[in-house]
């Protein structure tokens, strides 16, 4: 019950009250422990499955793929892949199913492949993981074979698998390939949903085809479709890459009028996009009327006013974000350290980045020493970088 609802803790203390725990309470314990992020502990309590000599099952070995995917650890994936194979489990579609996900999320769509050609019986689930995977890497070519391919041994594909089809050639740029799986999804009697809309225009967005994301947006609207947060959030990115600030405004008030502001999620994107503008007077509208602000909303106001020169500002912010109790993160740091590293300000820098282990508890990455070398070359101090 604890497990399910999510709450680790308590259903720690009870497993730990339970002298002889079979398999379905391991189970569970990997389970909470894998979709609440303790991915570790999941391993943990595998392991402690291995010392009782308690094999496990196919819900185990399904679960613990999870996990692996969670570390983005194939190297674990495939330590599980081989126990599964050595006690039988590799033969059960379920597994299978969950090994496909987990090579192809952690980016070994080859294993992904060997794994689906000797599967004996496939489900709907075996080849969406598997048309998933191809399309995430840009090989749509191989999705759409397939794709076809599935359909000839009398599966119809679901919505989900034409919308990952269309965003994989949008996505890679391909707009002719999108347009004509769109045309013909509508052909075969399916009414492209507000989800197809989204994954086109996404897919645009992301290979910086502003112009084609625009052009769907209005068709979209002319064929009835009402947008949602995903639809207006994914707008505003190429707003900024073309310095389009009308169109910025238009969407931040079709944002307003839907009543979308409200999530917390959004300002952010919305503050961002106006520094691309070059707007930074609207991005500190937009920050002072958030009323509960959020790490992003703090981390793409200091991005701004760093982006703009006014790295006073920048640092005020990152000082009074301290004082009204935010944590800052990673992100928070790599703004802060470009703002200094842009306008010349070696020592307060300096005196940043050496306080993010000591004073707020986090980890320097290759992005933080990145600003710190682009600091002192920028400020001559060539050796010390």
């Amino acid at each position: 019950m604890y497990a399910s609802c999510g709450d680790v803790r308590s259903a720690r203390l009870v497993f730990d009250k339970i002298q002889n725990p079979n398999v379905f309470a391991m189970n569970w314990m990997v389970l909470a422990c894998t979709f609440n992020g303790y991915y570790e502990e999941a391993i943990g309590y595998f392991c402690l499955m291995q010392k009782l000599r308690n094999v496990g099952n196919k819900f185990t070995f399904s679960i613990l793929l999870k996990t692996c995917v969670g570390l983005m650890d194939v190297k674990k994936g495939k330590e599980v892949h081989a126990l599964g194979k050595k006690v039988g489990f590799e033969d059960e579609v379920s597994v299978s199913n969950a090994l496909i996900d987990m090579y192809c999320k952690c980016g070994e769509v080859c294993y992904a492949q060997r794994v689906f050609d000797r599967m004996i019986k496939r489900d709907i689930a075996t080849w969406t993981s598997m048309i998933c995977g191809y399309c995430n890497i840009g090989k749509t070519g191989q999705a759409l074979v397939l794709f076809e391919r599935m359909r000839l041994e009398g599966l119809e594909p679901y919505d989900f698998m034409w919308n990952v089809m269309i965003a994989g050639y949008a996505r890679g740029g391909d707009s002719i390939g999108a347009f004509a799986l769109f045309s013909r999804m509508t052909r075969e009697g399916l009414v492209p949903d507000i989800e197809t809309w989204n994954a086109m225009i996404s897919g645009f967005v992301q290979s910086q085809q502003a112009g084609e994301a625009f052009k769907l947006f209005r068709d979209m609207l002319v064929s009835g479709i009402k947008p949602n947060h995903v639809t207006l959030t994914g707008l505003l990115p190429p707003c900024g890459l073309t310095g389009s600030i009308q169109r910025g405004r238009e969407i931040h008030g079709l944002m307003y009028r839907m009543g979308l502001g409200i999530n917390i999620f959004i300002p952010s994107a919305i503050i961002d996009m106006y520094s691309k503008c070059g707007s930074v007077k609207n991005a500190q509208n937009v920050f002072d009327r958030i009323s509960v602000k959020n790490i992003a909303s703090w981390n793409a106001m200091i991005g701004c006013y760093g982006k703009h020169g006014m790295v006073e500002l920048s640092i005020q912010l990152f000082e009074r974000m301290h004082e009204e109790g935010m944590q800052a993160n990673e992100v928070t740091f790599i703004c802060i350290l470009s703002a200094c590293s842009h306008n010349g300000l070696v020592e307060e820098g300096l005196k940043i980045f050496r306080s993010m282990k000591e004073s707020y508890g986090i980890e320097v990455g290759k992005e933080h020493y990145s600003c710190v070398v682009d600091l002192l070359c920028r400020s001559g101090r060539m050796l010390e970088a």
